[in-house]
């Protein structure tokens, strides 16, 4: 107990200093932080190297170290952000964050079958579905239930504060169902270690456990799945990028069909992901369940 206090009142202590400070201070101690952070989180710049270099091969050690460094700092500069525009209006966030095919999302919708928005944990993913939310008042996410009760509170009542709907993760599948059938946007981060619980694909050359939902759920309801992503761009702001619909159809048996597809849209991410190296989560153990070990 003690120490969740003590978690939640540092957390709340760092988001209220960078809440109010310029978002350009902001960052300059965000690349401070995440600099620092590479001497720090030795066992984390570790993992991020290893990671790297096996997706890859191709790159020297000093590229590699560069996209080790750019990471941490990125990561830094997103924990900042989310400090600093949740409380902002979209209008606001308007003069930060370019977008990118919007339209895309009303075209999806116009079908009433609902929409799976897909992106990961890649670039600024909070702040790219507080923008959906507060455009659209229909996106619906599934929240894991954090260790510390409080962190987990406060995190939520930001996001609901952004015109985000909590589905619980224990009536994840119910709450996905409702939304899909009321037409709503169901955000999903497709980048998650699945454990047991997963299929194997490929994931930049490796097999990687991944949750079959996304195709299982577009198969099933015939929701179009979009690919989206904030990510910072040269100039230092974000932008919003927003694809166009996949529609998924049946061409073989359901498992076969969910398996293939569900290794396309892992590919889709993994593209993007070359592009934006830096902006992946590499401190994430993505490949920490070997095939074999179900």
């Amino acid at each position: 107990m003690i120490r969740e206090l003590l978690e939640i009142f540092l957390f709340r202590l760092f988001y209220h200093i960078f809440e109010i400070i310029p978002l350009s201070i902001g960052l300059t101690f965000a690349r401070i932080i995440g600099s620092l952070n590479l001497w720090i989180q030795k066992i984390r710049v570790k993992v991020v190297i290893k990671q790297l270099h096996e997706a890859f091969p191709e790159k020297s050690d000093k590229d590699i170290k560069r996209i080790a460094k750019e990471t941490f700092i990125n990561f830094s500069k997103y924990a900042v952000e989310f400090c600093w525009f949740s409380k902002k209006s979209i209008e606001e966030k308007n003069k930060y964050v370019s977008i990118c095919g919007f339209e895309n999302i009303n075209i999806a919708l116009s079908y009433g079958k609902g929409l799976i928005l897909l992106t990961g944990h890649f670039g600024n993913w909070e702040l790219g579905g507080q923008i959906i939310a507060q455009y659209t008042n229909k996106l619906y996410a599934v929240a894991r239930k954090q260790r510390n009760p409080y962190f987990n509170k406060f995190i939520n009542n930001i996001r609901t504060s952004n015109k985000a709907h909590i589905i619980p993760q224990k009536y994840a599948f119910r709450g996905i169902v409702k939304a899909v059938k009321t037409n709503n946007i169901i955000l999903i981060l497709g980048d998650q270690n699945a454990g047991k619980q997963g299929i194997f694909v490929d994931f930049f050359g490796k097999p990687a456990s991944t949750y079959p939902g996304t195709a299982k759920i577009a198969l099933k309801f015939g929701c179009p799945i979009i690919f989206s992503a904030c990510l910072r761009q040269p100039n230092g702001k974000n932008r919003l990028f927003i694809e166009k619909p996949i529609f998924l159809k049946q061409k073989e048996t359901l498992d076969i069909d969910v398996e293939n597809y569900t290794q396309e849209l892992t590919s889709l991410l993994e593209k993007w992901i070359r592009q934006y190296p830096s902006q992946w989560f590499w401190l994430h153990r993505r490949w920490k369940t070997k095939k074999g070990n179900k």
